[in-house]
């Protein structure tokens, strides 16, 4: 009877290591441009680089930080607007125990209830879409 060999140390990676090294040679203007994009797209350089030889099709670098900047002023506005649906909501409910609620007031309000709910789900894919995008 013999015993498996115990390997040792951490598991080795699924994908290949980089071992190939290539020289490019840039212009001043090249390497500015090079450094913008860089600081724009918040990648590294090699990140960079490898993303715009081998991706698929146009590629569109955006400055990541302004997109979650905008996003977060989006979703914090959608918030402070659910929060005036939910005091009209609230308003609605006080009106609507003393039987002075109009029906067509209370369809109106659910149906931008319903509106704002699914702004809100569109919005919270978006963040994840974006988050997914950014870790690769």
């Amino acid at each position: 009877m013999t015993d498996p060999i115990k390997i040792r140390g951490r598991p080795a990676k699924e994908y290949p290591k980089r071992l190939r090294v290539v020289t490019v040679k840039l212009t001043d203007s090249e390497l500015e441009e090079l450094n913008l994009m860089k600081t724009q797209s918040g990648m590294n350089r090699m990140q960079l680089i490898r993303k715009k030889i081998f991706a698929s099709g146009a590629v569109t670098i955006t400055n990541v930080k302004e997109v979650l900047e905008e996003l977060s002023r989006q979703g914090a506005e959608l918030g402070r607007i659910g929060n005036n649906l939910n005091q009209l909501g609230r308003h609605a409910n006080v009106l609507a125990k003393q039987g002075k609620l109009h029906p067509h007031v209370a369809e109106e309000l659910k149906k931008l209830l319903e509106e704002h709910a699914g702004i809100q789900k569109q919005l919270d894919i978006t963040w994840r879409h974006l988050l997914r995008a950014i870790k690769k």
